[in-house]
This record gives structure tokens, sequence and C-alpha cells, in this order.
């Protein structure tokens, strides 16, 4: 198992390769290897996605994973 932490200034819905799994700001468990990470709609946040490979982390130390909102 693998932890990863999701950045975003809200609470927002965060998708993991497509699929609901958690919100921002928590620690979430995902399986060792390569991701995609958004936070679905409105996509007022930037990066649209980001991809990792999430690998040798602890629930203490988890993936940083970093959104910023894009106002416009």
């Amino acid at each position: 198992m693998e932890y990863v932490k999701v950045r975003y200034p809200m609470k927002r819905d965060v998708y993991i390769d497509g699929q609901q799994s958690g919100s921002t700001n928590e620690v979430l468990i995902v399986e060792v290897g390569h991701h995609s990470f958004t936070l679905g709609t409105p996509a007022d946040y930037t990066p649209r996605q980001i991809d990792m490979l999430v690998s040798g982390t602890t629930a203490e130390f988890p993936a940083m994973v970093v959104f910023t909102p894009v106002h416009g």
C-alpha cells in the first residue's frame, strides 16, 4: 500500500485513475504504481491532471500531489 495527499486550498473530490477516491487534504491509500489524479469538475484548477509513480511512501510521509486554483 502507498499513500498520497492531494493538496488544494478548498475541499474537493479527488479522482484517481478516473474513480472518486476521497477528498483533498486527506491521506489516501493507493496501490504502488503509476496513477492519474484530477479534481473533476469544474476544472478551475491547474494542472488539469497529474500523472505520477507512487512508490516508497508511508502514512507519515505520503506522496504530495498539488493543484492550484485558476481564477478567471
